[in-house]
């Protein structure tokens, strides 16, 4: 019991410190790409076990280094999200059946990218492939095991319940928290992959 407990408030501290981190970096609202991507690589370290404590030279390090590297992939999530977002707004309120059939297509696709992006930092740190094979990647580490999608799912659904009903603690780990469960996530699909379908 005293281990597990003593677990928990590593891991605790874990995530509020790198949330605050990643906070800090977002502050110029143009750098929090990097600063999540440099929040993604630390939280792979600790789930590879590569580093255990948390530094913040480790931190600056990583936001040195993918500073540049970072923008590709996170503003073309953005931009695919955006269009996304804007072309459901348009159609919210259709009623012929040609644009509501495309509104669910649109809702599919949204969907999909989701699942995309759920993997997509995870991914891009591991294997550094350029955006676009990225996205397609982590879309097919998704599908490739819907049990490990689903339970991630339920976990991104919590921590929105959690920053919407508790806001102020979940503004403490909320970064974080989504990290870890992409993190992990994508780990175990990861390492159960063969060598050649990496390559």
């Amino acid at each position: 019991m005293g281990r597990a407990l003593t677990f928990l408030m590593e891991w605790l501290w874990r995530l509020l410190y790198l949330n605050a981190l990643w906070i800090l970096f977002s502050l110029p609202i143009i750098t929090i790409i990097p600063a999540t991507a440099s929040m993604f690589s630390v939280m792979d370290k600790w789930v590879r076990n590569d580093q255990h404590e948390p530094d913040f030279k480790v931190y600056v390090s990583e936001f040195k280094r993918l500073f540049l590297k970072s923008y590709p992939l996170g503003l073309s999530i953005m931009l695919v999200g955006c269009l996304l977002v804007l072309d459901l707004l348009i159609l919210r309120n259709a009623v012929s059946e040609i644009f509501v059939t495309i509104r669910y297509a649109l809702l599919l696709l949204s969907l999909l990218f989701l699942i995309a992006v759920a993997y997509s930092f995870p991914v891009y740190l591991r294997f550094q492939y350029p955006w676009y094979k990225t996205l397609f990647f982590s879309f097919m580490l998704g599908i490739r095991n819907p049990i490990i999608t689903f339970l991630a799912s339920c976990g991104f659904l919590l921590v929105l319940l959690l920053f919407m009903f508790a806001t102020g603690v979940g503004l403490l780990i909320f970064a974080s928290l989504i990290a870890l469960i992409s993190t992990i996530s994508a780990h175990f699909i990861i390492i159960s992959l063969p060598e050649a379908a990496v390559n």
